[in-house]
């Protein structure tokens, strides 16, 4: 039996419905501007679908508002 590619690794919440939870989780991780492996494995989801919703939401002209509202929401550190 073969391995899946580890692009398409499932996860915990592979295949499932993205919540706003999700959206603004990974909006903040685009912010911090961290790498596809650690926001797929922050969120459980497979790398190719956290790149899939990136360009998804980068197409739709959301991606951009959703990191504003996230750098609007952030807490000093």
């Amino acid at each position: 039996m073969s391995q899946p590619d580890i692009e398409d690794r499932p996860d915990l919440n592979t295949g499932k419905r993205w919540s706003e939870v999700d959206l603004f989780e990974l909006a903040n991780s685009v912010r911090l501007r961290d790498p596809v492996e650690k926001i797929a494995g922050f969120i459980c989801r497979s790398r190719r679908e956290v790149r899939d919703k990136i360009a998804e939401l980068k197409q739709a002209g959301e991606l951009e508002r959703r990191v504003r509202e996230t750098a609007a929401n952030a807490r000093p550190e």
